[in-house]
């Protein structure tokens, strides 16, 4: 028999590690599923917004998050979830390998699926950089590095995004240059933006990455072209990984790219069932993801104490 846990916990970054400590804390059997391989896992930059940790690198950030959630008695398994049925009371979740979990209550925590300029039709040798020093995604988490230097907008999606994002990125430093690797259809009210800024646009696929020690300083082009710089910020899609909340029929946001919760405290129109962190449509910030995890996790213990009363008084007046 499989055993019954309280919460099943989808997801071991920030948010699912912080909902895991909240329930562990209240004495909850709580389990928490992850496939290790979120970013943060990687992610060799310092972080300097994340309260209580400044200067942490995102690697030893979720190393003591992880330690923290099960030093109060939270389990973690390494597992990769393919399949959520079931609903609440009895949530039931299957593994590529065959294992199957139980759980009264269950979050999604599944995070996102990030998009890297490929290099010759290949996204893997990103992973030298991302993360790493100077090779950067999130406005909202990295902008502020960005302050005076010579940075790159490299544009992977749709050439308007790249162009907000050289826009956006403008008030942190006036040396800017756009390159459109992936949508070359630019706009013209976006390109008019551009002059106006006295930010250069440049197009060409990306033939080598070039750098060393995770640092990356320069990107060469098919044609040969070799651009340098200090800084390197992609531009392109982030979607909420949303396969296991949508097996189990959870609502999908408008854009559909992630999941939609019915309020802030990240319950779904799935009884029993919440979603946190950035599977939902909000910024990717580890402060916001440990945000959502916590209160998901407040509310689920809430809702736990509820299923516990009707669970006695059925029992008593039996």
């Amino acid at each position: 028999m499989t055993d019954l846990y309280d919460t099943l916990i989808v997801g071991g970054g920030p948010a699912g590690l912080t909902a895991a400590l909240h329930l562990a804390w209240h004495k909850r059997k709580t389990l928490v599923i992850d496939r290790v391989s979120g970013p943060l896992f990687f992610t060799l930059e310092q972080l300097w917004n994340v309260p209580g940790m400044p200067g942490a690198t995102g690697a030893e950030i979720q190393k003591r998050l992880k330690a923290q959630a099960v030093e109060m008695g939270a389990e973690v398994q390494r597992g990769n979830v393919v399949r959520a049925e079931g609903k609440e009371g009895d949530f039931l979740l299957s593994g590529e390998k065959g294992e199957r979990w139980r759980g009264r209550t269950l979050l999604l925590a599944t995070g996102v699926v990030r998009y890297h300029p490929t290099i010759d039709g290949d996204f893997t040798p990103c992973f030298a950089y991302a993360g790493k020093g100077n090779l950067f995604y999130c406005t909202d988490c990295e902008g502020p590095e960005l302050f005076g230097r010579d940075t790159v907008v490299i544009g992977t999606g749709p050439a308007d995004w790249a162009a907000a994002m050289a826009v956006e990125l403008s008030r942190y430093t006036e040396r800017l240059r756009v390159l459109l690797a992936g949508g070359k259809d630019l706009s013209e009210p976006w390109a008019a933006r551009l002059r106006e800024k006295g930010i250069p646009v440049l197009t060409g696929e990306i033939h080598r990455l070039v750098g060393e020690k995770r640092n990356l300083t320069g990107l060469e082009l098919e044609d040969g072209t070799a651009l340098t710089a200090e800084a390197f910020f992609v531009s392109s899609e982030a979607r909420g990984r949303t396969d296991l909340a949508q097996q189990l029929g959870i609502e999908i946001a408008s854009t559909g790219k992630h999941a939609q919760p019915r309020s802030q405290r990240g319950d779904t129109n799935v009884p029993g069932a919440w979603i946190a962190g950035d599977l939902r449509p909000m910024t990717q910030q580890v402060a916001v993801a440990l945000g959502t995890g916590n209160i998901a996790a407040v509310m689920i213990d809430q809702y736990l104490r509820k299923m516990d009363v009707a669970r006695a008084s059925a029992h008593v007046a039996v």
